[in-house]
C-alpha cells in the first residue's frame, strides 16, 4: 500500500490528530520511509499536546528508553502519566514499571502495584506478570503466593515466558497452589518450545528426575542440550554431567571438559568442583594437582560446601598447595556451618587433636555431635 507521505505531513502539519499518529507510527517503523525516530518523536509530541493518549503514551516510552529523544524519566513520567489517566494500558504500565525503580519519580511500590492491577484489567500481560512477581515476592503488598499464582497463570495463558516460566516453578514448588508436576511440564514445554533457555533447562530436570513426565534421560540430554547452546551456565553444567556419566548419550570426558568450563567461565561454583575433580583424576584433561586446587579455590570462595571440604583436605595433605593446617581448618568451618557432614567431622578431629586450631575437647563433642545427627 503506498502512503503519500507529502499529503499526510501537510495534514499533520495542519494539526490533523490521526494523520500526525499515523506520520509518527510510520517514521517510527520506517515502513514506506526511511525510519527516522527524532521525527516520530516530534510527530507523537504534536499528537500528545492535543490530549492523544496513544501519542502520550509512545512519547513516554521514548523517553525511557531514549530514542528519538534524549532519555529523560521525568519526562517520561509526566507524558505517560497523562496518557495513563486516560486509561491507557501501555501507559499504566510503563508508569508502573517507573514507580517501582524509582525512574524519574520516587520509588513507590504501592503505586507500582496499583499501575499494574489498572493495565493488568485491561489484559495487558507483562502487567499480569509483575503483578504475579509483587505478589509472589510480598512487594507494594503482603506476600501472596496463590495471587501470584493467578497472575501469572494469566499472563503465561497470553504467550508470556517468564510467566509461563514462573507458574510452572510454582507448580513443580507446590507454591501457592497443589504441587503439580504436569502442570508445570506443560507450563515449561510451552515457554520451551517457543526457546526460552530456563525453560528448556527446567524440562530437562522433570524428563531427569521422570517428575511429570515419564524419566528419559535421553529426553533429558535433548532439553539441556537446547538450552546449553543460548549458554545458560546451569544447562551446560548439567549436560556437563550428562557426558561425564554417559546419561543419555555416550560417555565423553573431553566434552564434559568443555561444558563445565563453559559453566565455569560465568562463575558457576559448582562447575569450578567439578574442574577440580577432573583435573585431579586426569579426567577430559591431563591430570594436575595445582590446577585442581585453583578451581577448587574458586568454587569454595563462592560458597559451594562440597569444594570447601575438598579444599580444606588438600591444605591438610599439601596437595597442589602448601600444606597448611590452619587454613584447612578454616575450610572446614565454612563446609561444617553449612551442615556438610564431612566437614563436621574433620573439623572434629582437627579440635580434637589441636591440628591447625588450639586443641578443645567441648568443640570436638559439639562438631562429632552435630556429625553423628546427620548419620555418620
Amino acid at each position: 500500500m503506498s502512503v503519500n507521505i507529502s499529503k499526510l505531513t501537510s495534514d499533520a502539519g495542519a494539526g490533523d490528530l490521526d494523520s500526525q499518529l499515523q506520520l509518527a507510527e510510520l517514521y517510527d517503523s520506517g515502513f514506506g520511509i526511511p525510519m527516522d525516530r527524532g521525527q516520530a518523536a516530534h510527530w507523537y509530541r504534536q499528537a500528545a499536546e492535543q490530549g492523544s493518549a496513544r501519542g502520550q503514551s509512545f512519547l513516554g516510552q521514548m523517553y525511557i528508553r531514549g530514542i528519538g529523544v534524549p532519555q529523560d524519566y521525568e519526562q517520561a513520567v509526566h507524558w505517560l502519566g497523562q496518557a495513563a489517566a486516560q486509561g491507557d494500558a501501555v501507559a499504566q504500565a510503563s508508569l508502573g514499571w517507573c514507580y517501582q525503580e524509582g525512574l524519574g519519580v520516587k520509588r513507590d511500590l504501592r503505586q507500582a502495584l496499583d499501575w499494574y492491577s489498572k493495565a493488568a484489567a485491561q489484559g495487558h500481560a507483562g502487567s499480569r506478570y509483575n503483578l504475579g512477581y509483587m505478589y509472589a515476592n510480598g512487594l507494594g503488598t503482603g506476600r501472596d503466593e496463590a495471587e501470584a499464582v493467578k497472575w501469572y497463570a494469566r499472563a503465561a495463558a497470553q504467550g508470556h515466558l517468564k510467566a509461563q516460566l514462573n507458574v510452572g516453578m510454582m507448580y513443580a514448588g507446590g507454591s501457592g497452589t497443589a504441587q503439580d508436576y504436569a502442570a508445570a511440564a506443560k507450563w515449561y514445554r510451552e515457554a520451551a518450545n517457543q526457546g526460552y533457555a530456563k525453560a528448556q533447562y527446567n524440562m530437562g530436570l522433570l524428563y531427569s528426575a521422570g517428575n511429570g513426565v515419564e524419566q528419559d534421560d535421553e529426553e533429558a540430554f535433548r532439553w539441556y542440550s537446547l538450552a546449553a547452546a543460548q549458554g545458560y551456565y546451569k544447562a551446560q553444567y548439567n549436560l556437563g554431567l550428562y557426558y561425564l556419566y554417559g546419561l543419555g548419550t555416550g560417555q565423553d570426558h573431553q566434552q564434559a571438559y568443555t561444558l563445565f568450563s563453559l559453566a565455569a567461565q560465568q562463575g558457576y561454583a559448582k562447575a569450578h568442583y567439578q574442574l577440580g575433580k577432573m583435573y585431579a583424576a586426569g579426567q577430559g584433561v591431563a591430570a594436575n594437582e595445582i590446577e585442581s586446587a585453583k578451581h577448587y579455590q574458586q568454587a569454595a570462595e563462592a560458597g559451594y560446601d562440597r569444594a570447601q571440604f575438598r579444599l580444606g583436605r588438600l591444605y591438610l595433605d599439601g596437595e597442589g598447595v602448601q600444606k597448611d593446617p590452619g587454613r584447612a581448618c578454616a575450610w572446614f568451618e565454612k563446609a561444617a556451618m553449612q551442615g556438610h557432614t564431612g566437614a563436621q567431622y574433620s573439623l572434629a578431629a582437627c579440635y580434637l587433636r589441636g591440628h591447625g586450631v588450639r586443641r578443645d575437647y567441648v568443640a570436638a563433642a559439639a562438631w562429632l555431635t552435630l556429625a553423628a545427627d546427620s548419620g555418620d
